[in-house]
């Protein structure tokens, strides 16, 4: 008997696009080229960087199976199925400059700053109004006062005569509110000035309550929203990219056994695919603010999402249902803190 003897002829390899045999490093069929997947997470990068200039069908290919095949996008290119799609780190950067075009032509500041009263209502207001606002806060005070805890701001000047600098700038009065949000419209507050007793005043009532990591964000804010909203809005963008990387996380931790760049190219698809849904959700909280109309809405658009989300575990991960059912609350409570997350580094990084 004599030992087997490979064939002269190996059967040739296939492309894992279209299933013809390949006869080099790119299929004749089709193109695509035999390179695995199966590679370090910083190949994605490449991907990206080769021919990220190039415009095609394949965005549109890509954008439409998104939402007509949940998770399938995603898991055909992770199976080798990629000559139609484009990359995940192209189609993600190109929905993110998408969403901030949007905003950005809709005069929606990432981090915004608002003041209450805000500038013109101060410039208007009568003598009537000045006393309404000095009883208003008296009467906080006294509040204050009977129940033992005391005012937790005597920062500023009262309201009055007092607001106004001698350039006609504004000075902060302990009446103002201060409110940091994200994505809301318009221009940065006209800025406050505060002297250094102000200053004191703000240190020692924010440290008395725990909370001095907020003091460089709150005197910014006051003194300088236009630029502090500025630099804000400049990291923006790379914060986001945090998003990616938690939700990756998460499901590394859902699905261990799968391989990390399959967590990673589902998780750069499927922010992507969440990009429209964002922009809705700002629109509605920005034309109808906290009224019912605009409530029910918002409720509508977080029950889409999430319905979505499971379609998507289900089209990339082949779950059950009932599977599904048990992860989508993990990773809805595990994005919404990373997106809290976020949300907070933004408001202090615009400080620093």
């Amino acid at each position: 008997m004599t030992p087997t003897q490979p064939p002269d002829h190996p059967r040739p390899a296939l492309c894992a696009n279209c299933g013809t045999p390949l006869e080099g490093p790119y299929c004749a069929a089709c193109g695509q080229s035999d390179a695995d997947l199966r590679r370090p997470v910083l190949s994605l990068v490449t991907d990206f960087l080769d021919g990220a200039v190039a415009w095609d069908g394949r965005f549109l290919t890509t954008l439409r199976g998104l939402y007509t095949r949940p998770g399938k996008v995603a898991r055909d290119y992770v199976d080798g199925k990629r000559m139609q799609f484009s990359p995940p780190v192209r189609i993600y950067l190109i929905m993110t400059l998408i969403f901030f075009a949007v905003n950005a032509a809709a005069g929606t500041r990432p981090v915004s700053i608002i003041f209450t009263p805000d500038a013109a209502t101060i410039r208007s207001q009568t003598a009537g109004d000045v006393e309404a606002r000095r009883q208003a806060w008296e009467a906080y005070d006294a509040r204050a006062r009977r129940d033992g805890t005391g005012p937790r701001f005597t920062c500023g000047v009262m309201p009055g005569p007092d607001e106004f600098d001698p350039d006609g700038g504004l000075v902060y009065a302990r009446d103002t509110g201060i409110n940091v949000t994200l994505f809301q419209r318009g221009r940065p507050p006209e800025p406050r000035s505060l002297d250094a007793q102000g200053e004191a005043c703000f240190r020692q009532a924010l440290i008395a309550e725990d909370a001095g990591w907020i003091v460089p964000v709150i005197l910014e804010a006051i003194r300088h929203p236009d630029a502090y909203e500025a630099r804000a809005a400049a990291i923006a963008s790379q914060a986001l990219l945090f998003m990616v990387a938690a939700f990756a996380l998460l499901n590394m931790a859902l699905h261990p056994r799968r391989r990390v760049i399959e967590h990673v190219v589902y998780s750069l698809y499927w922010n992507a695919s969440m990009v429209p849904a964002i922009m809705l959700t700002i629109l509605t909280f920005n034309l109808g603010g906290i009224s019912a109309p605009s409530l029910v809405a918002l409720a509508c658009i977080s029950i889409a999402t999430q319905v979505f989300t499971a379609l998507q575990e289900r089209g990339f991960y082949g779950s059950s249902w009932l599977g599904t059912a048990l992860r989508l609350p993990v990773l809805v409570a595990g994005y919404g803190a990373g997106m809290t997350a976020v949300s907070f580094g933004l408001i202090w990084l615009g400080a620093r």
